[in-house]
């Protein structure tokens, strides 16, 4: 029995009945029929020459290794090279990221132009309503689920780059308690207090403050 059809193929001589029984060689009856043998491991065909030259044997347990192939645990190591994997991607919950210095956690490609003030990156959900979200216009959106105070930053256009709401966050200005314009000012639907302001309070119109305190401003113009 030999490796292959080739001449320099190697001779094979660990062969076996079917009881494991070693052969010495492997013999043909008056039908030309071999009896069953077991040849070695690794090897799915084999050549046997009986004086008329080599040919090649085809193995009749093909059925019973497919099966075995098909219901092993790992036949082809492609699970184990996916769990290898896996254990270097970002778990779905818990865990941690650690980025090479200088390095990027995640970089994602957005729309270019104006972007997209509706996608997100970002999104926080209960299922239903939006909450804290960057956007894919690179603008972020606080806004936190239950009685906190929203924010929103980076408004994209002509809004306000920072904005404060009662209610849920948005990048409009209107109904806001705090915000930030583009050009720089300030609007503050309550009293802004500073080191430097003290309790001054600045007043403007045709009539004076109808509580006048020490320090305050009153701007008088004509109606």
């Amino acid at each position: 029995m030999w490796s292959s059809g080739a001449a320099d193929a190697d001779q094979l001589l660990d062969l076996v009945d079917m009881n494991g029984n070693p052969l010495s060689m492997l013999t043909a009856d008056q039908n030309g029929m071999v009896p069953a043998f077991y040849g070695p491991e690794g090897y799915a065909y084999v050549w046997v020459d009986f004086g008329a030259g080599r040919y090649m044997m085809l193995p009749t347990d093909t059925i019973r290794r497919v099966q075995e192939h098909v219901t092993g645990a790992d036949p082809h190591g492609d699970r184990n090279y996916s769990d290898s994997l896996f254990d270097q991607a970002v778990p779905k919950r818990g865990g941690s990221v650690s980025v090479d210095r200088g390095q990027a956690w995640l970089s994602v490609q957005v729309p270019t132009g104006d972007g997209d003030d509706q996608g997100a990156v970002l999104r926080v959900t209960d299922g239903g309503a939006e909450y804290t979200r960057l956007r894919n216009d690179g603008a972020l959106v606080v806004d936190p689920i239950g009685p906190h105070t929203p924010l929103a930053v980076g408004a994209s256009g002509d809004a306000p780059f920072l904005t404060c709401h009662r209610g849920r966050a948005n990048a409009s200005a209107d109904g806001s308690v705090f915000t930030i314009a583009s050009d720089g000012s300030v609007t503050s639907s309550g009293t802004v207090r500073a080191s430097n302001l003290g309790s001054a309070r600045l007043f403007s119109g045709p009539t004076p403050p109808s509580d006048p305190q020490v320090g305050d401003v009153w701007v008088m113009y004509a109606e």
